[in-house]
C-alpha cells in the first residue's frame, strides 16, 4: 500500500517548511510500505527520483522560465497523473496547498488530509502586489473546494481553525490543531565566527516577519557599542538588497551581520550562544486573521535562549509573559525599551529562558506533535 504527502514547494530547504514536511513525511512513511513525496523540483542540482529507505521522493519543474501560475497549473496537472497512476494502492493522500489539492480531491475515494499552514489568497499578494481582486476570489474559489473536499483538515494554530470556521464555513470537527514542534538539541558548539555579544533574528524576510522593526529598534539601541544583530535567513543573498538599503540608511553597517541559507544544526548553534532572539512579528492580516505557528519562537525556546517576541494572539498560543518578553508589534521604540531591559538584567533572561525551555520539553516537541499527526491517519484507516 501506498501513502501520498504533496506540496508546491522544494525539498529539501534551508526554508522552516521543509522542517515540517520532513516531520509529515517521516510519520506518514509508517503508515505504508512506501510513501511517495511529490514536490518542486527548483533546480537541477537536486535529483528529479530519489529514494530513502521507503520514501521516494519525485521532484517536478526546475524550469526558470516558468511563471508562478504556469508552474502551478502544471505541478496540479502532474499530481492528478501521479495519483490516477496508483490509485487503487493509496491509503492517505495528505497535501500542503492547494495545487497540490486540486489534483488529489478530484479522486473522490481517497482519504485526504489538508495541511493548513497558509492559504495562497493570504499569501501571494506579499509576493505579487498587483493581483487582482478579480484573481484572489478564484483563489478563493480553489481553497473553498480544497477544504470542502479533503476529509480532514489540520493546522498549526488555533488562529487558523477559528479563521477557515469563520471565513469558508469548515465544520469545526473537521480541523485538528497541531502545532508545529522542534527537536531540543543535545549540546552546542558556538561557532567560530558569532560575534562575542549578539542578539539574533533568524528565518524568512516577507514583511510580515517585521525584521524592518528589529533595524529600526537596533538604531536606539547604538549606546551597546560591542552589541551586533545576527540576521540567519533562509532566502538567498540577493533578497538582502532591499534590507541593505534600510541598514546603510540606519548606520547599521558596522552592527548587522547577515549569513544566508544556514543549515540547521549551525543555526541552532547561533541561536543558542545569542543573549536574545528576537520575533518581531508583525500586526497584518497574515498573522492575526489566517495565523500562523512561527518555528522561530519554538526552536528559540528549544535553544534555551531567551525571547523578545510580539504580541500577538498566535504568539500567545504558545508562550506568555511567563516564558518571554511580550511587546506590542510594529512599534520600534517599545521593541527596543524590551531589548534594552533584558540585555541589563541576565537574571531575567535566564528565568524567561529556562521556563520556554521547560514548556517547549512539555508541550511542544516534534514527537508530541508527531503522535497527534498518527492519531489523525489511524482515525482515516
Amino acid at each position: 500500500m501506498l501513502n501520498i504527502y504533496a506540496s508546491y514547494d522544494v525539498f529539501p530547504s534551508s526554508k522552516g517548511s521543509s522542517t515540517h514536511i520532513k516531520e509529515m513525511i517521516t510519520a506518514l512513511a509508517t503508515h505504508a510500505e512506501e510513501l511517495s513525496l511529490l514536490c518542486l523540483r527548483g533546480n537541477a542540482k537536486l535529483p528529479a527520483v530519489q529514494k530513502h529507505d521507503n520514501i521516494l521522493i519525485k521532484r517536478f519543474y526546475s524550469e526558470e522560465k516558468l511563471n508562478y501560475l504556469e508552474k502551478a497549473s502544471l505541478f496540479s496537472e502532474r499530481i492528478y497523473l501521479e495519483i490516477s497512476q496508483n490509485e487503487k494502492e493509496i491509503k492517505i493522500a495528505h497535501f500542503r496547498d492547494i495545487w497540490s489539492g486540486l489534483g488529489i480531491t478530484a479522486h473522490k475515494n481517497i482519504p485526504s488530509v489538508f495541511e493548513v499552514n497558509a492559504l495562497t489568497s493570504i499569501e501571494l499578494p506579499y509576493h505579487y502586489p498587483n493581483l487582482t481582486d478579480e484573481f484572489l476570489q478564484k483563489l478563493k474559489f480553489l481553497e473553498q473546494k480544497c477544504l470542502d473536499e479533503a476529509t480532514v483538515i489540520i493546522t498549526p494554530s488555533a488562529t487558523t481553525k477559528k479563521f477557515l470556521i469563520a471565513a469558508y464555513a469548515v465544520p469545526e470537527e473537521k480541523i485538528n490543531v497541531i502545532p508545529n514542534g522542534a527537536y531540543i538539541p543535545e549540546s552546542f558548539d558556538k561557532p567560530e565566527d558569532a560575534p562575542d555579544h549578539y542578539i539574533i533574528y533568524f528565518g524568512a524576510l516577507q514583511r510580515w516577519q517585521g525584521i524592518e522593526v528589529l533595524l529600526k529598534a537596533m538604531s536606539y539601541l547604538k549606546d551597546y557599542p560591542d552589541l551586533k544583530l545576527l540576521i540567519c535567513s533562509s532566502v538567498k543573498e540577493k533578497a538582502f538588497k532591499p534590507l541593505n538599503k534600510l541598514i546603510e540608511k540606519l548606520e547599521l553597517a558596522d552592527r548587522v551581520i547577515v549569513k544566508t541559507q544556514v543549515q540547521r544544526e549551525e543555526l541552532y548553534n547561533y541561536i543558542h550562544f545569542a543573549t536574545l532572539s528576537i520575533a518581531p512579528l508583525k500586526a497584518c492580516d497574515r498573522n492575526i486573521t489566517q495565523g500562523c505557528s512561527p518555528l522561530k519562537i519554538l526552536e528559540s525556546m528549544a535553544c534555551g535562549t531567551a525571547l523578545v517576541a510580539s504580541d500577538l494572539p498566535v504568539v500567545r498560543e504558545l508562550v506568555s509573559e511567563q516564558e518571554a518578553m511580550l511587546v506590542e508589534p510594529d512599534r520600534e521604540l517599545d521593541l527596543a525599551r524590551s531589548i534594552r531591559f533584558l540585555l541589563d538584567t541576565p537574571e531575567e533572561r535566564e528565568i524567561l529562558a529556562a521556563k520556554a525551555l521547560q514548556k517547549m520539553k512539555e508541550e511542544f516537541t516534534w514527537e508530541l506533535q508527531v503522535n497527534k499527526l498518527n492519531q489523525v491517519y489511524k482515525n482515516l484507516t
